[in-house]
């Protein structure tokens, strides 16, 4: 029977911001994504990367910079219609600070190494060997199960109303990433949802922001982002959360 070593460098690495944009973390609104679409060049470019830090990043002085990525512009659609903000979504992003430490938002990922699609996976020998984790899925479980538990504390002290995940195909990955109670599971249009965090905080599974069949455009961002708002208020009661 084998049995392999996990990589306590990998614990720490994966068990950390490390992953995220990051942001303001008593945002009342956060986003989540599965991970960064970029790829380490090899693996000794990860086994390098895994040595740290892992400080929380931000978008602190770049924003109109991070905004010419497409997916990053359309998080700016989702905060621009949930609080309202006036016409001109790139510029109101900078003018409210989007995803800066003293700013609105908060934008992580649920899982930390890097692939640009999930079609590009590859979890071969030698990545098994590195990380301590047999297969590709079996990372993903771990992650589930360690890395949410660091991402639950910090809901559970910064109490966030909204997390937007992004990719209906990984719904119940998103949901027992965040410890969501799966008896309160609904569907709403344009989303799945769960509470967690003693029935404080929901989270929204959405359409992933971009391609043929996702959230490509500023009409269904905005219907989007008011059924997201309407249903935190029938559910959470409204407040001025904005």
């Amino acid at each position: 029977m084998t049995k392999r070593q996990l990589n306590e460098k990998f614990k720490q690495f994966a068990c950390s911001h490390y992953g995220c944009d990051g942001g303001n973390l008593d945002s009342s609104v956060w986003v989540c994504g599965l991970e960064w679409g970029t790829e380490f060049k090899d693996l000794a470019d990860l086994e390098k990367t895994m040595e740290g830090p892992f400080n929380v990043g931000n978008w602190d002085g770049q924003v109109q910079e991070r905004l010419k990525y497409q997916y990053n512009n359309k998080i700016a659609w989702l905060y621009s219609y949930l609080y309202d903000w006036e016409h001109g979504h790139k510029e109101q992003a900078v003018k409210h600070k989007l995803m800066c430490s003293d700013g609105i938002g908060f934008k992580m990922n649920a899982f930390p190494i890097s692939f640009k699609n999930r079609s590009s996976v590859s979890w071969n020998s030698d990545m098994a060997k590195l990380i301590g984790l047999h297969s590709f899925d079996v990372y993903i479980e771990w992650c589930i199960s360690h890395r949410g538990r660091f991402f639950q504390s910090l809901v559970k002290k910064h109490n966030p109303r909204v997390i937007v995940c992004t990719g209906k195909g990984s719904m119940m990955s998103f949901f027992r990433f965040f410890d969501c109670d799966l008896t309160t599971v609904d569907d709403g249009e344009m989303f799945n949802v769960a509470r967690c965090n003693h029935n404080n905080t929901l989270v929204f599974v959405v359409p992933f922001f971009g391609g043929a069949s996702g959230i490509n455009s500023f009409d269904k961002m905005a219907t989007l982002a008011s059924n997201i708002s309407k249903y935190a208020d029938n559910t959470l009661g409204p407040t001025d959360w904005k």
